[in-house]
């Protein structure tokens, strides 16, 4: 029933023009901008994060996105017609096609923007889409449902359906066209297989473990205290934070202790706020305990406070490059740190783990960081910046390498993965045509004509070109005139 409601009204959506979707759902801009308060109210009760962090990161990001897709989606999905290189004759467009029902599955770390910003541009490009949130986070999603409320759309366009894990796999079973998923990666791995078995597209946005470059002439003041919001913000609860650290082996103690130093001056009751999900408490205790077997340094942190905050934890020392922090997305507020000494021993060591979703570069050499930049493998890089700021950007295609998944969300490649490319060909020439000289029947002269086509195409200069095709009009002049199509 639930897919069958919401094809019944992605029929009539998808038969707007853009730009009338877009008159439709501004008023859910109106209101997230004039309950910004009560909302980030919400967001802080449901997912524990300092209030700050909610009205910057979930409601003034979710602000941004909408603005630049309402002004830039009409110019993003229109036809783009495609110049013929073989058939001159012709001509093509490619036009943007909506997948249909649209299913997307929220995380609980970043409980409203994350979705809204994969709802509303399947909405713009004519989809219906349900939204299935974290079952940590069901308040966050109801304020998604209430702004598109105020908006004039056909019913069962937009969906809520609460519920865990189960309640994600039986709404793929049923068979939504397109899967937007973001999460870790073990879930990704089953929303990947449960996809492949009908076959349905998906986007997987699965996290990360980003490194952080600090080369020898940073401003390590600088570096430092973006170390120590990059690594904790959220509670270290975002797929971009800050979980490895690559330090010029000749700044190496300086730098950690301006880190220490900035670590020491979170409040964590005010900073950081609560682990959000009792689960990952688990993993940072699994992490905690393989550093100490393997004898690491802890500088700073280690222990939790209560039952639901971990200290901000630095982890050191020979053996760290074999450690859990080091080569598994810890979420928590915890960072391992090591030293290089070349660039290309920066480049190596970050492209040792399997994730590639954000990296950082400081350096006061630009030319130097965007060299070293381009060799990371992630999918959002920064020089002097947290990668994670990106995620505030609208205009940048969000996501990654490897096991941070596939697909893009934000951004023109973001709202364009929200369609299918429909390439619709037609003749310059009106309706009356020449019979087409590759249909039959076979003969030597098609041989000859298509054999001079093809390598006129491969011919060095334009001197041999022009000599091929016409030695392939000459052949083609019999062809052409054979049977004329009526």
């Amino acid at each position: 029933m639930t897919w069958s409601k919401a094809r019944a009204a992605q029929v009539h959506w998808a038969a707007l023009t853009v730009p009338e979707r877009v008159d439709r759902l501004r008023p859910a801009l109106r209101m997230l901008a004039d309950r910004i308060d009560e909302f980030a109210d919400t967001v802080h009760r449901d997912n524990g994060k300092p209030r700050v962090e909610a009205l910057a990161h979930d409601l003034g990001n979710s602000l941004t996105h909408m603005r630049w897709l309402f002004d830039s989606a009409a110019d993003l999905l229109g036809p783009t017609p495609v110049p013929l290189s073989v058939l001159p004759n012709r001509r093509a467009t490619v036009h943007r096609v909506p997948w249909g029902a649209v299913l997307i599955i929220g995380p609980w770390n970043v409980p409203l923007f994350i979705p809204l910003s994969e709802v509303m541009p399947a909405l713009v490009a004519g989809n219906a889409v349900v939204l299935k949130p974290s079952e940590v986070t069901p308040a966050s999603a109801r304020i998604i449902e209430e702004i598109l409320g105020a908006c004039d759309l056909p019913e069962g366009l937009f969906q809520l359906i609460q519920g865990d894990g189960s309640v994600g796999a039986r709404l793929i079973a049923e068979g939504p066209d397109k899967v937007m998923f973001t999460g870790s990666v073990a879930t990704g791995r089953k929303v990947m297989a449960a996809c492949a078995a009908h076959p349905i597209p998906c986007t997987l946005e699965l996290g990360g473990i980003d490194a952080m470059v600090v080369c020898e002439d940073a401003d390590l003041e600088y570096a430092a205290s973006a170390a120590a919001w990059g690594a904790t913000f959220n509670g270290g609860q975002v797929c971009a934070s800050v979980e490895r650290l690559l330090v010029h082996s000749s700044i190496r103690d300086v730098f950690l202790e301006r880190l220490v130093d900035q670590l020491e001056r979170i409040d964590p009751t005010r900073d950081l706020g609560p682990i959000t999900f009792a689960g990952q408490r688990a993993v940072y205790e699994a992490h905690l305990a393989d550093a100490r077997e393997r004898g690491l340094e802890v500088p700073i942190g280690g222990q939790f406070l209560d039952d639901s905050r971990l200290a901000p934890t630095l982890v050191a020392g020979e053996g760290v490059l074999d450690s859990s922090v080091w080569n598994e997305e810890t979420f928590g507020p915890v960072v391992a740190m090591t030293a290089f000494d070349t660039d290309d021993d920066a480049v190596r060591l970050h492209n040792t783990v399997s994730c590639g979703l954000t990296a950082s570069v400081f350096t006061t050499d630009l030319g130097r960081g965007r060299r070293m930049a381009r060799r990371l493998r992630a999918g959002l890089v920064s020089l002097n910046d947290i990668g994670a700021t990106l995620y505030g950007q609208p205009e940048l295609p969000w996501g990654g390498v490897g096991t941070s998944g596939f697909g893009r969300s934000h951004g023109a490649n973001g709202l364009v993965d929200c369609t299918w490319p429909q390439v619709i060909e037609e003749s310059r020439l009106g309706a009356m045509e020449p019979k087409r000289p590759w249909w039959y029947p076979y003969s030597a002269d098609q041989e000859d004509l298509l054999r001079e086509f093809a390598l006129a195409h491969a011919a060095d200069g334009k001197r041999q070109t022009v000599k091929r095709l016409a030695s392939a009009g000459r052949a083609a002049a019999t062809l052409f005139t054979r049977t004329p199509r009526r």
